[in-house]
């Protein structure tokens, strides 16, 4: 008895097997196994309806319960159980539940790019039948900076309510950036003209901002500053005060300017405000006499909305409010300085 592989039986090989003209035999079966596992993919996001593809959606999104339950307006518990339905239903793991949080396997992430897909066809349906709406009434979301709102656009809101008694008006402020063919919002006003192709711009006129401080403040050799915060330093606007006051250093920092102008009036330091503001404020004074920052005012429309009547309506209400208060927009208003 010869020792093993030393018999008359061919010798054992390494690795693949190479067919007569050359191929790998492995690669066939290996594309055979992909192709399953597509057909397998495609078979259940075909069992998926809508419902269930904005809750993936909004998971893979936020990466948490909570996250995905606040852009849905449902507490946690729910997207926790309907995710789990959702995953029985289909018979797949769509998220790796990680300490840091969901994180889409394979399938998953082609359960929410088919749900991209459906919502961007949704949303352009929705704009496009709303677009042909000739009535001026319903709902129109307007987001923007805290302080027009306050200060100019909703003291006037009566009148366009009266012309418009249909109009339901909802205003929404933050520093985050908006999504119009997302239906995010209706109406955006910008800082900047629109450059996306499916938005239309309007300009609604121009804005200045000003160093402000209680009156009688003293800079001193180190002034306090209150600035935005921290995630926002990179922005041109944030350093403002920097460059004005290199040798200042912050005290405070706020997302909101109604919370800015409160800690300036509190007397904690020097902050920008809009001109419309800080100047007809009697209890604060410009501690520099020129504006710091001055910028264009657009009001931004998805383009299938444009033509809206109760749009139209809304952005026409805003350019006369622009219009109207034009001298304090730009900072020649009434001024309370240190000269």
């Amino acid at each position: 008895m010869g020792l093993a592989g030393t018999s008359g039986s061919p010798p054992r090989t390494e690795g693949p097997v190479a067919s007569p003209d050359g191929q790998d035999e492995s690669a066939a079966p290996r594309a055979a196994k992909e192709q399953m596992k597509s057909q397998a993919a495609t078979a259940i996001l075909q069992a998926m309806n809508w419902d269930d593809l904005r809750i993936v959606l909004a998971v893979g999104r936020a990466g948490t319960l909570a996250g995905a339950a606040r852009s849905l307006q449902v507490d946690a518990t729910t997207v926790g159980r309907r995710i789990t339905a959702i995953e029985d239903a289909v018979g797949a793991r769509l998220f790796d539940r990680l300490s840091s949080g969901f994180t889409p396997t394979d399938v998953g992430h082609r359960a929410m790019a088919r749900a991209e897909t459906v919502e961007s066809e949704m949303h352009a349906l929705r704009s496009e039948i709303e677009g042909t709406d000739q009535r001026v009434d319903g709902r129109v979301r307007v987001t923007g900076l805290d302080a027009i709102f306050d200060h100019l656009v909703i003291p006037r809101l009566p009148r366009l309510l009266e012309r418009h008694p249909g109009l339901e008006i909802t205003f929404s402020s933050n520093l985050d950036f908006v999504d119009l063919s997302r239906r995010e919002a209706d109406i955006a006003l910008r800082s900047r003209e629109p450059k996306h192709p499916d938005s239309v711009g309007r300009k609604l006129g121009q804005l200045a901002q000003a160093a402000y401080a209680t009156a009688g403040f003293k800079p001193g050799e180190r002034p306090p500053l209150i600035g935005l915060p921290q995630e926002f330093e990179g922005a041109a606007f944030s350093r403002l005060l920097l460059d004005r006051f290199p040798n200042g250093y912050f005290a405070a920092r706020a997302n909101s300017e109604s919370h800015i102008r409160a800690l300036v009036q509190a007397g904690v330091g020097i902050g920008v405000l809009d001109c419309f503001v800080g100047d007809r404020d009697p209890t604060l004074t410009r501690v520099l006499a020129d504006p710091v920052w001055t910028q264009t005012a657009w009001a931004e429309i998805h383009m299938a909305m444009v033509k809206a009547p109760r749009i139209r309506a809304v952005t026409d209400f805003l350019g006369e409010v622009f219009m109207e208060e034009a001298e304090f927009l730009v900072g020649n208003g009434l001024v309370h300085s240190n000269g």
